[in-house]
């Protein structure tokens, strides 16, 4: 399902790929032909035209096909470029450098090869979680993944920007962190006996390895995504209890040390990202109190982007149904967890919420800008992940929280349409430009991303994967055979 994402749009079609593709491109060092520097100007990079230039004759032109690529496809012109990250230093160098090693001599086959090495981490990811975890945590983990990714999420996940780490990284290390703080209790969430008294079985090992390994994958990717890890140990300290975790000193120590590193990571690796990057708008004549109660109510803009606004550079217009159906699933989720939470569980739950809302908010206040300027749906999308996954936690993690069969049913069947329209949208953007009606039997396709491969198969085999995926997430969570038995 990512494979048919990642290969269906052209290159540079993520949010500010010029910039994360230089940086790329210069992430494994300076080599010849892939990333070069004039010592007369340390302050500029060449990389090959197509990395820098590949978005500029199709983005903010959602009529302009992908088509116009074609022209310089073939061009290994080096060029200059300032935006690249050994220069600007806007995010840790990670992601970047593990994606280097895709680089080869032709950019559109290097960048597919990135795009679908990230689609094996995201389903390796998502295998080990429903594997490895408790019952309950990998049935709230695989239910918040759907329904907080689609459509933004996915095609984040499966492209070029290094988001696409946060994103997967803090969904995997809510999920671990919380299977391996529960594996090591010495008594089960009920009084019961746990699965295993074994404090440091393989089992454990394994789960305190996803943890440490998908926050490295956030940590390494984005600066604010240290601040998410913080938030996401509070929620998964709460949601388990304190008290427990005490009797825990080596995990607990362990998730100290964590955010202790993303703390000074934070404050060490970008002091442009605390100071800010400018790209706003102008300065608000009000920063104060007029300000903020204009951005609270303006915010759910950002909320609604996560499961339904634009994908590409803001260029790729989703139709209203995919924004109706992701918030109208949203709120029931929250709703169903709302109805059935414990004390703890809610608390859990008001600090992810807060986060949600504040972070945006916070850094909005103190760089002077409205609700649109410079903070992205993309950035607080992994907060929603974990707010989600929270809400749909059962009071016993060895036990999914039951969900009856028609709403099961009805998610999983909206969720499939939201996903397969968004897919078909986005592709009918590259293909033939956005202004035809969504289906056209004569659709004039004048770019074909897979050169010259049948585009339709591939379409319908991507939208049958994802009408699986979703719905098998959702009648795997409403398995009845592992239900606390309801008293009359």
């Amino acid at each position: 399902m990512c494979a048919g994402w990642a290969v269906t749009s052209p290159v540079g079609s993520a949010p500010d790929d010029d910039y994360h593709l230089s940086s790329i491109w210069c992430g494994g060092g300076i080599q010849s032909g892939v990333c070069e520097l004039d010592p007369a100007y340390p302050d500029t990079r060449k990389v090959p035209r197509n990395v820098v230039d590949a978005s500029d004759c199709y983005r903010f032109l959602p009529g302009q096909t992908a088509r116009c690529q074609w022209a310089s496809r073939e061009d290994t012109t080096m060029v200059w470029t300032e935006r690249v990250n050994d220069i600007q230093g806007l995010y840790p160098s990670g992601f970047y450098k593990v994606m280097s090693v895709f680089v080869g001599p032709n950019v559109e086959r290097s960048v597919v090869a990135m795009r679908l090495f990230n689609s094996l981490l995201a389903a390796l990811l998502m295998a080990a979680i429903m594997r490895l975890t408790p019952k309950g945590i990998a049935s709230a983990a695989m239910i918040a993944i759907p329904v907080s990714f689609i459509p933004l999420g996915i095609f984040v996940t499966v492209s070029t920007n290094p988001s696409a780490w946060t994103i997967i990284g803090l969904a995997g290390f809510w999920a671990f962190a919380l299977s391996w703080l529960h594996r090591g209790d010495p008594v089960g969430p009920d009084g019961d006996a746990p699965e295993d008294p074994q404090k440091f079985d393989r089992r454990s090992l394994l789960l305190g390895c996803g943890t440490f390994i998908c926050a490295f994958l956030a940590m390494s990717s984005r600066v604010d995504s240290n601040v998410y890890v913080v938030l996401a140990t509070l929620v998964v300290l709460t949601m388990h209890g304190w008290r427990k975790a005490r009797r825990q000193p080596v995990r607990l120590a362990s998730l100290g040390l964590l955010c202790l590193v993303a703390v000074i990571l934070y404050f060490t690796v970008s002091s442009a990202a605390l100071l800010g990057t400018g790209g706003g708008g102008a300065a608000n004549e009000d920063a104060g109190v007029g300000l903020l109660l204009t951005n609270i109510t303006q915010l759910p803009q950002l909320f609604q982007g996560i499961v339904g606004g634009s994908l590409g550079w803001f260029d790729t217009n989703m139709p209203a149904i995919v924004t109706f159906i992701g918030v109208m699933v949203v709120g029931a989720l929250l709703y169903r967890g709302l109805a059935q939470a414990s004390t703890r569980q809610m608390i859990a739950m008001g600090i992810a919420g807060s986060a949600l809302i504040l972070v945006p908010l916070a850094y909005l206040q103190s760089q002077n800008l409205n609700v649109g300027e410079l903070v992205q749906p993309r950035y607080i999308l992994p907060l929603l992940t974990v707010l989600i996954a929270t809400a749909a936690l059962s009071s016993n993690p060895m036990r999914r929280l039951a969900l009856p069969r028609a709403p099961a049913y009805a998610i999983g069947l909206l969720l499939s349409l939201s996903a397969c329209v968004a897919y078909w949208v986005n592709i009918q953007r590259y293909i033939a430009g956005q202004f035809h009606p969504l289906i056209e039997g004569t659709l004039p396709i004048k770019w074909n991303p897979l050169l010259h491969a049948p585009l339709v198969p591939v379409s319908i085999v991507t939208a049958l994967a994802t009408i699986a995926w979703v719905l098998g997430i959702f009648l795997w969570a409403r398995t009845s055979n592992d239900r606390v038995p309801s008293s009359h």
